[in-house]
């Protein structure tokens, strides 16, 4: 064997290939790519970049891709399509699908909340008081009041609840979720009034006109709505009010921007009317933004194109890897208090202004 040759080049080159297409784990298989220009021209000629991403993220597959570079965009052919291309078409799908898997790849060192703000819960007790814009501070207390979203009471303790919320941007990857029941702590005994167990789902709108824009959470918003494209095992939930920690299996591309908390199981009534409530006193889903490198864009038909930025993907690496975290994290607890403040306030107005004085 001569020097430098790798051990693998040995091989009939179906097998190089067939043994390259087993790798599921994308940081291996964009080293594969840096090991010799024969592994690097099976990874390419065999699309395994774009098979790879569709395993991770096979929502996608029905969408349409675009690179804006500084000449402008161009379209890629559809992600689904088994055409054979030419060899320039093949290493500009490699270029593009290498990218999208490189966040996947990288650990997030420095994850960021995630939530935007609520759509609205499958039900709310007293609508301003106990609405799930509250969900959104950390803080369930202060002077004189509690802050907390209360479910409607039940005397079945087997009906469920959901939350609907959007994300802060179009396109994500989700870790983790994050879940502080809360407690009453003015009733006696103070019960935390917990579900038994939680799942998540991630989805996107069916199109445009099913988007939720109001100012304040609905009641009861449509869950038909929406296409979901990933659903999480179910977990139990401790009868804690403590913070409590939910990690997905492994992360999850995010693509629309929409998550649903789903509680099962009431596990407390309550001490004035003997009904079953599930209260929640913050919440927030772990992960990180794909912006700015990556954008997602829906047509009024519900058509989706994913737009990638070249010039933005070290932006993007370094994000994950927590440079500048702090002011950021900082920043964004800031802006989250401020956002949940002014919903709240807006609300208020809502309310007041479908009020008839005498």
């Amino acid at each position: 064997m001569e020097t430098g040759t790798n051990f693998m080049d040995c091989f009939d080159i179906d097998v190089i290939s067939n043994v390259l297409s087993f790798l599921n784990d994308p940081a291996d298989l964009i080293r594969a790519t840096a090991v010799s220009r024969s592994w690097r021209y099976h990874v390419i000629a065999n699309d395994l970049c774009k098979k790879l991403w569709l395993r991770k993220v096979p929502q996608v597959a029905n969408v349409a891709y675009a690179v804006e570079d500084s000449d402008g965009i161009i379209k890629l052919s559809d992600i689904s399509s088994r055409n054979p291309a030419n060899w320039e078409a093949l290493k500009r799908d490699h270029k593009i699908y290498s990218s999208l898997l490189q966040p996947l790849a990288k650990p997030i060192i420095s994850p960021k909340d995630c939530l935007g703000f609520p759509i609205g819960a499958s039900s709310t007790d007293h609508d301003l008081a106990e609405n799930v814009i509250n969900t959104l501070t950390p803080i369930d207390r202060y002077p004189g009041g509690a802050s907390y979203w209360s479910s409607k009471g039940e005397s079945d303790p087997n009906v469920p609840e959901n939350i609907l919320y959007r994300l802060n941007t179009s396109i994500s990857i989700v870790t983790e979720v994050h879940i502080r029941p809360f407690q009453a702590f003015w009733e006696p005994g103070r019960p935390v009034y917990s579900a038994k167990s939680v799942r998540f789902r991630l989805g996107r709108p069916k199109s445009v006109v099913d988007v939720e824009i109001d100012v304040c959470p609905v009641q009861q918003p449509s869950v038909d709505k929406y296409i979901w494209t990933y659903t999480s095992p179910e977990f139990p939930m401790a009868q804690e009010s403590c913070l409590q920690q939910f990690k997905l299996p492994e992360p999850v591309v995010c693509v629309g921007g929409i998550f649903q908390i789903e509680l099962f199981g009431r596990a407390r009534r309550g001490t004035i009317d003997g009904l079953f409530y599930i209260c929640l006193g913050y919440v927030r889903v772990l992960g990180h933004s794909l912006e700015p490198a990556f954008n997602l864009e829906m047509y009024p038909s519900g058509e989706l194109l994913l737009k990638y930025y070249p010039h933005a993907l070290d932006v993007l690496h370094r994000s994950f890897s927590g440079e500048g975290s702090s002011s950021t994290d900082e920043a964004e607890s800031e802006r989250m208090l401020q956002r949940a403040e002014m919903l709240l306030v807006e609300m208020a107005e809502n309310v007041l202004d479908g009020v008839e004085w005498d």
